[in-house]
């Protein structure tokens, strides 16, 4: 790996975030975010890049991908990107090439992750092992879970964002998902827990107010700059409300993983929020099972605050697959 470069890529569905990598010095470097759709294809997007670096070309890539990864051909949920990973190698030049899940890269960034990096939400433990669950809204939800075995560290990715939407059960909340579904059909938690999805909410709790919508009321960075201001009661209901509905989803991906290591809140519009949810009523909904509150009491829950969490990831899990190629030599 000695004089290598390597590169990154962390492509979501607005935006692209790219790094070259230094493996010996386990750094990455030359961070810069493009529009996703600034291109037609990702070996484009890619190029885009790569144009402003002369002289620099990389010998090995990891691009974690909004999207399933389940085979050769792959695609991004919310960007009409699809791309085959082999023919993509071939065209770069890649020795290696290594596709995964935008959060399975959030996910294996954890365990690297130090104090300043994090903004713990509540009391419970975090510690990343033996299991740990990365969840977080941005274009839309990425869920995946981390666990350790005498192999190091393995991440699985699933497609959590796309369940069924969790934490509204009183005879309001019912309202609330009638009306959603009347707006997207099935209320999935990706349809709510999202930069979309929030601006969703935010109209819902408009309109039962006898009020409509205005066009520049309708994007997401306006209702959180509102909420945390506090100048707009309805918007800082509609953050309190993402935030509530946050800590059910989380709740209930830590019930199924087994997530005793922590929940690590990640994404584009976590960020925004991080200092919101403490008081938003997150930790109180993340505890609130009838039957499992002391178990999920028990489980640490932060805020990701480190600015590039998924271009660490991507470095560590090539980093590990170049490990395990050489044991395996």
């Amino acid at each position: 790996m000695t004089g290598s470069c390597w590169l990154l890529a962390d492509i979501g569905g607005t935006n692209a975030r790219f790094a070259l990598a230094d493996p010996g010095a386990r750094t990455f470097a030359d961070q810069e975010i493009l529009p996703t759709s600034g291109a037609a294809t990702l070996e484009a997007l890619v190029h885009q890049y790569l144009e402003r670096k002369p002289g620099r070309r990389p010998v090995a890539a990891c691009l974690a991908i909004a999207g399933p990864v389940t085979g050769d051909i792959c695609s991004l949920t919310n960007a009409h990107i699809a791309f085959s990973t082999e023919q993509t190698r071939q065209r770069l030049g890649l020795d290696t090439l290594l596709v995964v899940n935008d959060f399975a890269a959030v996910a294996r960034a954890v365990p690297e992750l130090g104090p300043t990096d994090i903004m713990q939400i509540g009391g419970g433990r975090l510690d990343a092992d033996p299991v740990a669950l990365a969840i977080g809204p941005g274009t839309g939800l990425g869920v995946a879970s981390l666990f350790r075995t005498g192999g190091g560290w393995h991440v699985v990715s699933g497609e959590g964002g796309h369940v069924g939407l969790s934490g509204l059960y009183d005879d309001d909340d019912l309202d609330l998902l009638r009306a959603l579904r009347d707006v997207v059909g099935f209320p999935s938690a990706e349809m709510v827990l999202s930069g979309a999805g929030l601006t969703r909410l935010f109209t819902i709790l408009t309109n039962r107010r006898g009020r409509e919508v205005q066009p520049h009321e309708a994007r997401p960075e306006w209702i959180v700059e509102q909420a945390r201001a506090g100048a707009q009661e309805r918007c800082v209901d509609a953050v309190n409300l993402f935030c509530r509905l946050l800590g059910a989803t989380a709740a209930d991906a830590a019930l199924t993983t087994g997530a005793t290591g922590g929940v690590f809140l990640a994404g584009g519009i976590v960020g925004g929020i991080a200092d919101l949810l403490a008081d938003s009523g997150f930790r109180e909904q993340f505890t609130s099972h009838p039957d499992m509150g002391h178990y999920l009491d028990a489980i640490g829950t932060a805020a990701v605050i480190a600015p590039q969490p998924g271009l660490l990831g991507a470095l560590h899990l090539l980093l590990d697959e170049y490990e395990r190629c050489e044991v395996s030599a």
